[in-house]
């Protein structure tokens, strides 16, 4: 009996020393990121939500403000890494043609059916490897505008009635008009001048020489290229900016600080944007971003985005 005894107790010694040692061996045991690093633009990620989805999934949000695509595009060419980042439609095929971006597994993101159907078969979204249009999904629509004027009525005096990115070259304005550090100042130029904007895509080279003169002058007659939404906000709150390119969100902010302030799309043309959801390639932890997408897909969540910033999301 004691015989039997003791064979039984080598076995469970052995068994449980074999388990130690599977458990042990590398790449069994696998660290799970218990952070996530979000490159946004400002003002899409309101403080509440934040707190939200770290206590719902346990994962720290370690924030970066976007001041433009090619931050994002340069962090990653450049080796750096990023768990999410929201480059604008008229910028993902960069992405794609360096493989910087990851296949979304959608599987993974069951509030994407909450995305209007109109923004889902948007060809920009997917890519197959060689074009847009098909193949996996690499980006989700989020959040969409426009760009046009916001102009302060008690120091402008001017007719609103069929006003156009021109004022923006007032003489009588030097110093006093400003405009996004961006690709939207080449493209109101490009309107001002009755150029097809699709000409930069179809004759690059010959568009932008033919654009030069108009955009030096266009930077001579401003205070100055803004960087930021905070930074245009405040030159229209100290007026040291009368009349300024803006995005709409930022226009119906200053709408609600002051009715003097007014936000209009000009005659000439405004301009629409969309902003994306994309998982980078290197990002290191792709299950966490997957998370945050669908967590920011919540209907209640884009309510707060909406609320905060005064943007329009792309969810029903």
């Amino acid at each position: 009996m004691r015989k039997i005894i003791r064979i039984i107790s080598i076995v469970f010694c052995m068994a449980a020393v074999l388990l130690i040692s599977v458990f042990s061996l590398p790449g069994c045991k696998k660290d799970v990121p218990k952070e996530l690093n979000v490159y946004v633009w400002e003002g899409y990620l309101p403080e509440s939500a934040v707190k939200m989805f770290e206590e719902e999934t346990g994962l720290k949000l370690n924030i970066t403000f976007a001041t433009d695509n090619s931050m994002m595009l340069t962090l990653l060419k450049g080796g750096g890494s990023a768990d999410i980042i929201m480059p604008t439609q008229n910028q993902v095929n960069r992405f794609y043609a360096d493989g910087l971006a990851l296949p979304l597994d959608l599987k993974k993101i069951p509030n994407y059916e909450k995305v209007a159907a109109s923004f889902k078969e948007q060809p920009w979204a997917k890519w197959d490897g060689k074009n847009m249009g098909s193949g996996d999904t690499y980006a989700i629509p989020y959040v969409f505008g426009t760009s046009g004027l916001v102009i302060n009525t008690e120091k402008y005096t001017g007719s609103l009635d069929g006003i156009g990115w021109e004022v923006l070259f007032d003489p009588g304005l030097k110093g006093r008009v400003s405009s996004k550090n961006a690709p939207e100042s080449l493209m109101l130029c490009l309107d001002v001048l009755g150029i097809p904007r699709e000409n930069l895509i179809t004759d690059t080279q010959n568009t932008l020489e033919a654009a030069r003169p108009k955009v030096l002058e266009l930077r001579d007659n401003l205070l100055k290229f803004y960087d930021t939404g905070a930074e245009i906000l405040d030159l229209l709150k100290n007026e040291e900016v009368w009349v300024s390119h803006i995005w709409d969100g930022g226009g119906r902010k200053m709408e609600k600080f002051d009715r003097k302030f007014i936000y209009l799309l000009p005659e000439t043309g405004g301009l629409g944007w969309t902003d994306t959801y994309m998982i980078p390639a290197n990002s290191e932890n792709p299950a966490g971003a997957h998370m945050f997408i669908n967590f920011m897909l919540k209907p209640e969540v884009a309510g707060m985005l909406t609320a905060e910033s005064g943007y329009t999301t792309t969810v029903n």
